[in-house]
């Protein structure tokens, strides 16, 4: 009799055992799989971001080309304006802006009284798809020598005939003496309006400031 109860006593708990539920089995059926729905919203909210990382990438390569050709203008002038006073004679220079052909350039002029000849004419090309132009909305900067056109030097669209710095590092005609003050604006066609920059030209110092438009206002 005690056998048979022994016995018995191991059944039931064998029994219960087997309907025991193993925590394997309860962490499976605690776990479910994405329905349609959740899977349609998370492939919509990455395919919105990835949307938006592309466009701002694309107004980011937009602002990188502009601020390079901004710093070619820049870097010209600069150069030019410090050439003159070293070399103690005027320096000319010209903005060339036709179709594809962007430029700026500068030339070493002999000095007066001299058999000497005028050095050769550096020209630098602004990077692919930037340009001499005027962005729609833009205001002149805080300098105001006006926005007529993308180069407006001297009041004049495109400027005198003849641009030069003096050995006194000033910036003016052909006279020599008459200063000019003056802009030039840069930009990528179809951009956003944030990719506008502008270069100044301050003709009693020949000092040159660069611009950035930030969709507000003009910043150094």
């Amino acid at each position: 009799m005690r056998n048979s109860a022994t016995f018995q006593d191991l059944g039931v708990q064998v029994q219960r055992i087997l309907e025991r539920e193993s925590p394997m089995k309860r962490r499976l059926s605690s776990q479910r799989g994405f329905t349609l729905l959740e899977t349609v919203l998370t492939i919509g909210i990455m395919m919105t971001l990835a949307a938006i990382a592309i466009m701002q990438s694309f107004g980011t390569s937009q602002s990188y080309s502009a601020n390079s050709a901004m710093d070619t203008v820049v870097a010209q002038l600069r150069v030019a304006r410090q050439l003159a006073i070293t070399q103690r004679t005027n320096v000319q220079v010209f903005f060339v802006s036709n179709g594809g052909t962007q430029q700026v350039q500068y030339q070493v002029l002999a000095q007066p009284n001299t058999n000497e000849a005028n050095g050769p004419v550096v020209t630098t090309s602004f990077p692919s798809q930037t340009q001499f132009m005027l962005t729609g909305g833009v205001p002149d900067t805080p300098m105001n020598f006006g926005n007529s056109a993308a180069v407006y030097i001297g009041n004049v669209s495109g400027g005198p005939a003849t641009m030069e710095f003096t050995s006194t590092g000033q910036f003016t005609d052909g006279t020599g003496f008459n200063t000019l003050n003056g802009t030039l604006f840069i930009g990528v066609p179809g951009a956003q309006a944030t990719a506008a920059r502008a270069v100044t030209i301050m003709g009693g110092t020949g000092r040159v400031r660069q611009y950035s438009w930030t969709g507000k206002n003009w910043i150094e």
